[in-house]
């Protein structure tokens, strides 16, 4: 009889132990199944680890604060983020995206075009929903919201040039190409051709067109040895030398507007990428994106590396705009 109790109460405490640990696990699976659900819904920093998430960015510095905006933004919604600033050229982070090695990158809408090898419409708005929809066909990779920050080409010269010239836009400087010089790096001859069809000339309209390095154009206005020249339109350097640009009243340049591109696949796994990454859209413009730029020079100038200035300076962007 002793016996048999012993083994009776055996069983019976081992039904109680195996009830609880049953409750145990699963007031943990219920916990982490919320946690995880208020995750992927509402991007709330306070839940569990999310990604890892393959950041990359281009070489050049405007491209890396982008990047790391994205990055900044994803790692405060709680995603863990593997950087890859300046990974390579236009060519090599394209390829880098299409076959799974990263995530996601900036990307501008003009440069997507010629990768795909479709002409300019000459309306952003057009250009950006022709590029989203081709991606997302042809490559499985998503654009999320594009920014009104353009960094392509323009036409500028200096104040005073512009005053002589009567001139605020490409519009009124066509009449007068004819009897002007025109300096120009050499990536900027075909922009300059494909003005055309909106603004009637092209370099051959020009008295002369003077390919030469792209500082060089600024120094061949400001001696007279020409009247207007082909600047980046993200170039904070032009205004610092006293130069404006001249407004692209027709948008005979194709538009460069930037948007963090990314795969389908992460996308569908983790959409609350876009509600994070989206609103800061509409705060990247062409004159913020000079400003920025140049207060990385300045930090470098002031002995900071070129990987903190740039976090820097994008981490006081984020707290100034109320997103991070």
């Amino acid at each position: 009889m002793t016996s048999l109790r012993s083994l009776r109460a055996k069983f019976v405490l081992s039904l109680l132990l195996s009830a609880l640990l049953l409750l145990s696990a699963c007031g943990t699976a219920g916990n982490s199944g919320g946690t995880q659900s208020s995750g992927n819904t509402s991007g709330n920093s306070s839940a569990g680890p999310k990604g890892p998430i393959t950041v990359a960015s281009k070489l050049d510095v405007e491209n890396q604060l982008l990047a790391k905006m994205y990055t900044l933004l994803l790692q405060k919604k709680g995603f863990t983020v593997n950087e890859k600033p300046a990974l390579g050229n236009s060519t090599i982070i394209f390829q880098a995206i299409k076959s799974g090695a990263i995530d996601l990158y900036p990307e501008f809408t003009y440069t997507a075009l010629n990768a795909l090898k479709m002409p300019t419409a000459h309306y952003p708005q057009k250009d950006y929903q022709t590029v989203k929809d081709a991606y997302n066909k042809q490559f499985n990779i998503t654009w999320l919201d594009a920014s009104p920050l353009n960094d392509g080409y323009g036409l500028c010269t200096t104040k005073d040039e512009a005053q002589k010239l009567g001139v605020t836009n490409i519009s009124q400087l066509a009449p007068k190409v004819s009897q002007l010089v025109l300096a120009s790096p050499s990536d900027g001859i075909s922009f300059i051709d494909g003005l055309k069809s909106t603004y009637g000339f092209d370099t051959k309209s020009f008295k002369q067109t003077q390919t030469i390095d792209y500082a060089l154009g600024f120094t061949a206005v400001s001696s007279d040895k020409a009247q207007v020249a082909v600047c980046y339109t993200t170039d904070s350097s032009a205004l610092q030398k006293g130069f404006i640009f001249l407004q692209d009243d027709k948008n005979g340049f194709p538009a460069f507007n930037p948007a963090p591109i990314v795969r389908n696949s992460v996308l569908q796994k983790y959409p609350d990428i876009a509600t994070t990454l989206n609103p800061l859209a509409p705060d990247l413009t062409t004159e913020v994106s000079m400003q920025l730029q140049s207060q990385v020079a300045e930090k470098q100038k002031a002995g900071a590396s070129a990987s903190k200035a740039i976090t820097d300076v994008a981490t006081d962007f984020l707290k100034s705009k109320g997103l991070l």
